[in-house]
């Protein structure tokens, strides 16, 4: 009788147990989305310092702006010499020291999420994943598209609510990470940060 009570109460117990861990995960799969949402919702703008990890390992650092919608730029520090910059159309590649300069459709660029700032969780094109674990939010967002293997995974802490790295994944499944540090959120920045460098012509 005793080793019955025994069973009942271990039963009962991990009954319990599982339904508070249940119980936990469907409140999640409800707040983690709103929480999300309403990031972005109030992201106006954002100046950050990063620190970026290649696929190879390769590390640089610099300076990230944002300015929603479609404003971005990314002024990594020497010896790196690229300078990044958007307006909403084009991502701008620029390399200080060969003075070269690349154009690629925003819509084309991982940056699109970020750049275009709409409600990412209710759009067909893209599925979306997330998790809660030591107290940092998961975020992935993929194309619906089997083919298409780029992905963009956010990391976010939970108190207070505010975004930490994002990592890149590529057509060919290299990753790149992102790690942002020094955060501020929606100050006044100026129009000029977002213009790229006017290149003087090369000479024939």
């Amino acid at each position: 009788m005793n080793k019955l009570k025994s069973y009942l109460l271990i039963s009962y117990f991990f009954l319990i147990i599982f339904g508070f861990q249940a119980s936990n995960a469907s409140i999640n799969n409800q707040i983690l989305p709103l929480k999300i949402e309403t990031f972005f919702k109030n992201l106006v703008t954002l100046e950050a310092d990063f620190i970026q990890v290649g696929p190879s390992g390769n590390v640089s650092n610099g300076k990230l702006y944002l300015d929603l919608p479609g404003k971005l730029r990314i002024d990594y520090n020497k010896p790196n010499n690229l300078l990044i910059t958007s307006q909403g159309f084009w991502i701008v590649i620029q390399d200080r020291q060969s003075q070269t300069t690349n154009n690629i459709p925003v819509k084309s660029s991982p940056f699109s999420v970020l750049l275009e700032n709409k409600l990412i969780l209710e759009n067909e094109n893209f599925k979306t994943e997330y998790s809660l674990s030591s107290g940092i939010i998961t975020f992935k967002i993929k194309s619906q598209k089997k083919d298409t293997p780029e992905s963009l995974t956010m990391e976010f802490s939970e108190k207070p609510f505010s975004l930490k790295k994002w990592i890149i994944s590529d057509t060919f499944g290299e990753k790149t990470t992102v790690l942002i540090q020094n955060a501020k959120y929606n100050n006044n920045l100026s129009y000029l940060l977002f213009f790229p460098i006017d290149f003087p012509e090369p000479n024939d």
